[in-house]
């Protein structure tokens, strides 16, 4: 390698490392947000301390909707971490960052070094990836299972004319669709397989089904996926109906979860998760580096990840089941088309002058307008408690932004420049949602709860969430809490169950009865109560809930 070359791939490693610390840096300081932070945590904390690796539950409930691998890792996380915020996020982040790492090593196999490069840096810096990797949810686990498969597929049609090495690769495609079922279910195979075929009927590329090494494939899928799928059917009867039917079927073509959104939604979704490379997504997705008109018989990677990423939008598009997160696994192959164009182009102006335009609007509406909260609603109101991280956040796009335009003759430079400050920028939004995160995550209220029962000296307290349920409030009370009036998602396991269940009227007696007990209320059962004289002690409130003693 000459000098210039190996001091270009020195630059770029020391930038990839810079990436990481920023990625993992303050990992656990923002407190798990409900639902599904709160969710996916305690689950996993259930797990760890029951020993019951098999049949998931949440609050004690038998907890059905979703595989169990995201569920595995984060256990295994909070063995060797304790539980912790950190730990409840490390499988995703950790899922996360390999991922970009990933795709990133598939540009290089795929359209050289400098387009692999782009690839990580964009997707390590768009603003649903990051915001995605840097919460417990199930969504980036199953993304970035699937860019394995579908990154190790395109990997292994390129490489018909080396047999062992394209069986190999296929072979750890097998894995990723496995995993991503162990994931989130029959998705992990349906959007690769939806997206193979139309890739075949439009490429005409029918010798790749003869390269795809079904027969050890499908026993290898089999090997890894099968065992937990029998073994939770065989300990629970309930379980293939609820899983396969309800969970999968009814999902996507009815509106069992109240998930509906317009058609259009996901446009806006990706609007604003593509940002700061809006231009650069757009660019990737209309104008691809391959001819619109295909070249039957030959394999073309960049047309299957077109396709790929393309069906992955429109299937969830026409879903009744509607939620931000569900576009994500689009945007890792978006992530190879982006990085091969900009391997392409001379510099990211367009990008750039985008940047500085946003960063501008968010800079003056939060420093001309903070003072006229009244004016702006509540929400806003809320916003201007982190109003600083949000400005810091501001200062860094622009900054990103002007960097594009000075350094657009020393491409590397800028993209790298850019896409680090846009990193930072989206990380301070996350580490600034601290301030307000008492609103949507049960810590506060579970530090109150725990420093009144060490008070009162007693370890058997009972715990009742009344017509709601707090999702982070068992993990940060590491216990399970009494459930009264709210069945919820946990309707199911609750049918399962109902003894571990109480109604209002069931309950009063034993709140009235009660030597010591802690009940968390909506304003409006607070408000009851106090009306019908129902003896309580507030120990903790705030504009959604209020944490009240018995005695």
């Amino acid at each position: 390698m000459t000098p210039e070359p190996f001091r270009q791939c020195r630059i770029n490693g020391l930038i990839v490392v810079i990436a990481g610390f920023i990625w993992f840096v303050l990992l656990g300081y923002r407190d798990l947000i409900d639902p599904d932070e709160g969710r996916y945590a305690e689950i996993a904390r259930e797990m760890l301390n029951s020993g019951n690796w098999i049949t998931p539950h949440l609050n004690g409930f038998k907890y059905f909707e979703k595989p169990p691998l995201q569920y595995w890792g984060t256990a295994i996380s909070m063995a060797l971490l304790g539980e912790t915020n950190a730990a409840a996020r490390a499988w995703c982040s950790g899922l996360g960052f390999f991922g970009a790492l990933w795709v990133g090593f598939v540009g290089s196999r795929l359209y050289g070094r400098s387009a692999g490069y782009f690839a990580f840096l964009f997707l390590i810096s768009t603003v649903l990836y990051v915001g995605l990797g840097h919460a417990n949810s199930l969504d980036m686990g199953v993304s970035v299972l699937l860019i394995i498969a579908v990154g190790a597929l395109a990997l292994a049609q390129s490489a018909r004319h080396l047999p062992k090495q394209q069986r190999n690769w296929m072979l750890l495609a097998w894995a990723g669709l496995a995993g991503a079922t162990l994931s989130k279910g029959l998705i992990g195979v349906v959007l690769p397989g939806g997206a193979l075929v139309a890739y075949t009927l439009w490429q005409r590329d029918w010798a790749l089904w003869r390269h795809l090494h079904l027969g050890k494939g499908l026993l290898l899928y089999l090997l890894i996926a099968a065992p937990w799928f029998i073994a939770v059917s065989y300990e629970n009867p309930e379980f293939p109906h609820f899983f396969f039917i309800h969970e999968h079927f009814e999902r996507f073509t009815s509106d069992v979860h109240g998930r509906t959104k317009s058609n259009w939604y996901f446009f806006a979704v990706f609007a604003i998760g593509a940002i700061p490379w809006l231009f650069s997504s757009l660019n990737g997705l209309i104008k691809p580096s391959f001819s619109w008109r295909a070249e039957a018989g030959t394999f073309e990677a960049s047309r299957l990840l077109w396709v790929y990423a393309i069906f992955v939008f429109f299937f969830f598009s026409i879903s009744h089941s509607k939620l931000p997160a569900y576009i994500l696994p689009m945007f890792p192959a978006m992530a190879l088309l982006v990085g091969e164009n900009m391997s392409k182009r001379k510099n990211i102006i367009v990008d750039g002058i985008i940047a500085i335009i946003l960063a501008c609007v968010v800079f003056i509406f939060f420093i001309w307008k903070a003072h006229d909260t009244a004016k702006i609603g509540r929400l806003a109101s809320h916003l201007m408690l982190f109003r600083p991280w949000i400005i810091a956040t501001a200062v860094l796009t622009g900054m990103g932004g002007i960097s594009a335009l000075l350094l657009r003759h020393q491409k590397n430079l800028a993209i790298s420049i850019y896409a680090l400050c846009a990193l930072l920028g989206i990380q301070m939004v996350s580490w600034g949602y601290q301030s307000i995160s008492e609103l949507r995550s049960s810590k506060t209220m579970a530090t109150a709860i725990q420093s009144f029962i060490d008070k009162s000296g007693k370890d058997n307290v009972e715990i009742y969430d009344v017509n709601r349920y707090d999702q982070s409030l068992p993990f940060y009370l590491g216990r399970t809490i009494n459930l009264v009036g709210f069945t919820g998602e946990l309707e199911f396991g609750i049918n399962q169950e109902p003894q571990k269940w109480l109604n209002e009227t069931d309950f009063l007696p034993l709140w009235l009865g009660s030597e010591q007990a802690i009940s968390v209320l909506t304003q409006s059962t607070y408000t009851q109560w106090q009306q019908q004289k129902i003896p309580m002690l507030t120990i903790y409130e705030n504009s959604r809930y209020i944490a009240v003693a018995r005695r």
